[in-house]
């Protein structure tokens, strides 16, 4: 890569948030909506948030909302917030405290240069849904085949649109970002490995929120 990953760009996995298969949905929503209330504080918005579910996607973008901690800020969110990608990124651009919430598109083909974006969070691990039915049908196809649908499709799937998510952070040279995996499967899970060796090699820091807010106040 001709980009200086390891010096312009500080990788972060929480420690102090749960494993969502541990909790159910409305807690972790609302434990991560608490991280993401004051990280945007720290770094001032300029932040992308990647969600894998619409549903995820509005419940923590709600929660954020009505916390009325971010009253000067400007949240914008895929399918709540009206207009196109396109319509919405750039409304992004324009305002200077702002958190743009995105899903499915939103994990390639943004293009967010210099300081607009100095935050990129990934909720989930971008697994596609297993029960739709196109991933259901080719995933009996594998099994037909005698191969592991799970190692054979959804994986390299969900890497490559890892991959592409984390690119949307550092886009030319002079960039610099936080990126942040909220989504503890990256460590905790042999398959883990293949999206953490997809991306640039980069020290891999585990913080709690406080000393990830010092970090950002500090390197930001």
């Amino acid at each position: 890569s001709p980009f200086p990953y390891e010096k312009n760009t500080k990788f972060i996995i929480p420690n102090d948030l749960p494993d969502i298969s541990q909790v159910d949905s409305m807690e972790f929503s609302e434990q991560v909506a608490s991280h993401l209330i004051a990280i945007a504080q720290a770094t001032k918005g300029r932040m992308l948030v990647l969600f894998t579910s619409y549903e995820l996607l509005k419940n923590i973008y709600q929660l954020m909302k009505d916390s009325g901690t971010l009253d000067d800020f400007l949240l914008i969110a895929q399918g709540v917030t009206a207009g196109s990608r396109s319509r919405l990124t750039k409304n992004f651009q324009k305002f200077e405290k702002a958190i743009l919430f995105g899903t499915n598109s939103f994990w390639e083909g943004v293009d967010i240069p210099g300081e607009n974006l100095s935050c990129l969070v990934m909720v989930r691990l971008p697994f596609l849904p297993p029960d739709e039915p196109v991933i259901e049908a080719k995933s009996e196809y594998l099994r037909s085949l005698g191969k592991n649908p799970f190692s054979a499709y959804s994986l390299p799937e969900a890497v490559i649109r890892f991959k592409q998510g984390f690119g949307r952070l550092i886009r030319q040279k002079t960039d610099r970002g936080i990126f942040l995996i909220l989504d503890r499967r990256i460590e905790t899970t042999k398959y883990g490995q293949a999206f953490i060796q997809s991306i640039p090699n980069m020290k891999i820091e585990h913080q709690s929120l406080n000393e990830t807010i010092e970090l950002i106040e500090k390197w930001l």
